[in-house]
This record gives C-alpha cells, structure tokens and sequence, in this order.
C-alpha cells in the first residue's frame, strides 16, 4: 500500500469526501502533499465515480473506496453524509501498512507543517484529537438535553467530548483493538440516533483512550476574531460552522477578510477557480445579496441560532483565552 519513494515512513495524512466535498478534499490534500520535508503521504479516499473525476497532483494518491454494505444507508442529520464513516474505517480496510494516519476533513485549511504532530508520543492511547467546541455552545448547535442524549447512546458524562475533525489515529493498536468492527457494529445499531454520526461513535468506543490535541491543530472557525489567533498559531483552520467561507457572504464580515481571502487563494491554481462564491469578498452590493439569499436557502440553522452562536462566542471571548 505504501508508495515507492514516498516521504512516510508509515504515516499518511488522510483525507476522505463524497461529490459533496471532493474538490475541498482534493485542495487540502494537495496543500499536504506540497509540504516541504513532509515525513508522510497523503491519500484521499473517495467513491469510485468521483475518483475517476478527479485530477492528478504531484505526491497526493487518490483511492477509489466504497463503504461496506449497510452503512451507506446507516442514516443520520440530513446535512450530512454517511461518507463521514469512511474515517473509522481507513486503518483496517483501505490504508493497513501505516503505523499513523492523521485524518483532516475536507472543510480545512493548513496554515503550518504537520510533519511534528507525527512524532507525538500515543502510548495506549487509540487516537489524538482536540476537544470539540460544542462544550462553549451550550443548548445551541445539537446540544439540546445533551446529558440525556450521551447517557443514551453510551457517551460517558465525565469524559471530554473530542472533534473528530481532525484525528491523530494510532493505526496498529486501532487495528488490533478492531475498532472499526465494534464502529460498524454501534453505527448499525444505532445510526439514525447519532446526531455527531461518526463523531459520537468515537467518542463512545475510545473513551478514556484518547490523548487530547491543542486546538492549534484543530482550530474551530467559531474561535477566529475572538484574538485566539494570536496565542495558539493555529496549524490547521477548521471551517466546521454552518457558515462556509466558499459560499457565505457574511463569513468574511463575520470572520475576517483576510481569512477568506487566504481560502479562496487555494482554489485560484485548482481546477475549480470558480468554486468560492464572487460575493464572499466582492465589493459589488448586488454579489453579496444575492450570495446571502442563496446561502440562506442552502442552510439547515435558522438566521436567528447562527446569530445566537456569533453572540456566545463573543461574550465568552475571556474564558476562551484563558482556557485555550
């Protein structure tokens, strides 16, 4: 599996997407792969059809996978797709000669090298991810009886719930603990019930084993503007918002220009140059109306939660840098 004259010696960044998110992935992908003294490759594993859509780029391998049978139609939110499993599933099924795989979703932006995080020591530990910023939100963003819903499906209460945006996976124990048998198990069972889908799956069968990242390596995009910049030097921006800087008007208002300048910077040499809306950094009235009415259809919140979550975060600025 492991490609002749690679730079990983047994790592591999990871990404996984369906048609929905390919052209992200292929962009952050090929970001890996450009980075200087990499000591990894960088995969990007989606379906057969999208793969063979997709353009080659210097040092990023491209895998045609499918999921197994059952899970493509396991359920969940309707915003997202069962394509998020194909993350638990990559150690064993399609990617078995790595000892560390770090997966990265497709709504990502690296602004450092990701060569060091490979050096982390893991011990007995299954995975390495930040903690998810759901814990700042309170009742908003799926946190409705949130203590109900982890008793529910097993999520233990005194445990930090972590994003799985972002996952340093330590791949032989990962393998010889068969996670991904018991994940496929607990999503069939459970998988119209998950409302974090293959986050929440994680956060149940690798609780107590997961060493915790900085959110430099997993930084929200709910932290940008707050000053959190500044201190943690992020290393790779997470656009997991409802807003999204390739369509949203108000993004860059709301989370700087110069941020949305940057990824719509990744696209302008892709094959796809066109991807980022006109109206996220236009100064034309008429782009940005029309980019906001279109983004209003296309979302799955209320105008009035996204603005509840701009003012949480806001208010809760102090305690973020100090926790951070």
């Amino acid at each position: 599996m492991r490609q002749a004259g690679s730079g990983g010696a047994g790592n591999a960044v990871v990404l996984a997407a369906d048609e929905t998110y390919a052209k992200l992935a292929w962009v952050a992908a090929r970001s890996a792969a450009a980075q200087p003294h990499r000591n990894f490759d960088v995969w990007l594993l989606t379906p057969p059809a999208v793969a063979a859509a997709l353009p080659a780029a210097p040092g990023l391998n491209i895998r045609a996978v499918s999921l197994p049978a059952g899970l493509s139609q396991a359920g969940g939110p309707a915003h997202m797709s069962p394509f998020a499993y194909a993350r638990l599933a990559a150690a064993e099924l399609w990617l078995p000669d790595y000892d560390r795989l770090l997966y990265l979703d497709a709504d990502t932006r690296l602004t450092g090298g990701l060569a060091p995080l490979f050096a982390l020591e893991m011990g007995g530990a299954l995975a390495a991810m930040a903690e998810d910023c759901g814990e700042y939100l309170g009742e908003a963003a799926g946190r409705e009886d949130w203590d109900a819903y982890r008793r529910r499906i097993g999520l233990p209460l005194a445990s930090p719930y972590f994003n799985s945006g972002v996952i340093l996976i330590n791949a032989p124990l990962w393998r010889a603990e068969r996670l991904w048998e018991r994940a496929a198990a607990f999503i069939a069972a459970r998988g119209p019930a998950l409302r974090f889908m293959d986050q929440d799956a994680l956060n149940v069968l690798a609780a107590g084993r997961v060493r915790e990242l900085s959110p430099r390596w997993n930084f929200p995009t709910h932290y940008l503007g707050l000053g959190l910049e500044a201190g943690l030097a992020p290393r790779v921006i997470h656009y997991l918002n409802v807003l999204k800087p390739w369509r949203d008007p108000e993004w860059a208002s709301l989370y700087g220009r110069r941020e949305a300048a940057a990824f719509a910077a990744l696209f302008r040499d892709s094959p796809w140059p066109d991807f980022v809306h006109p109206g996220l950094a236009s100064a034309l009235p008429w782009r940005r109306r029309a980019a906001a009415r279109a983004a209003r259809a296309a979302r799955h919140v209320p105008e009035e939660a996204l603005r509840g979550h701009v003012r949480r975060f806001a208010a809760l600025a102090p305690r973020l840098r100090r926790e951070l």
